[in-house]
C-alpha cells in the first residue's frame, strides 16, 4: 500500500524547482540543473515532515531562506522574487500537499 500524497523526492523537486526558474536562470540559457542545490536544500530541510506542511503558506518561508542564502539577495531583491517562490510553493503543495490529488490522464485538462 502506498502513502498518499507522497513526500517531495529529489529529482521531482528539481524538476520543479527548474520549471519556476526563479531567477530567469534557465531562460537565458543556463543548464537545466541550475536550480539543483536550492532543490537539495529545500529536499534536506524537509525530510520527515508530514504532508500537513507542505502548504504554500508553510513553504514560502523556507524557500525564502534559501534563496536569501543561496543568491545573497536584501529585502529588495527578495521581494521582487517574491511571486515567483509563491507559485513555487504553490506547486510543491498542489504535488505534496495535504490538497494533493492523484495525477492521471483522465484528470488532466482537455
Amino acid at each position: 500500500m502506498s502513502i498518499w500524497p507522497p513526500p517531495p523526492d529529489l529529482n521531482s523537486l528539481k524538476e520543479l524547482f527548474a520549471t519556476a526558474d526563479v531567477e530567469g536562470l534557465i531562460a537565458d540559457e543556463c543548464p537545466l540543473d541550475e536550480y539543483d542545490p536550492e532543490a537539495k536544500h529545500f529536499y534536506e530541510a524537509t525530510i520527515g515532515y508530514p504532508t500537513s506542511k507542505f502548504t504554500a503558506e508553510q513553504t514560502i518561508p523556507l524557500l525564502e531562506q534559501i534563496w536569501v542564502k543561496q543568491f545573497l539577495l536584501d529585502e529588495g531583491q527578495l521581494t521582487q522574487r517574491r511571486p515567483a517562490l509563491e507559485g513555487l510553493a504553490q506547486q510543491i503543495a498542489r504535488f505534496f500537499g495535504p490538497e494533493a490529488q492523484p495525477q492521471t490522464r483522465s484528470s488532466e485538462p482537455a
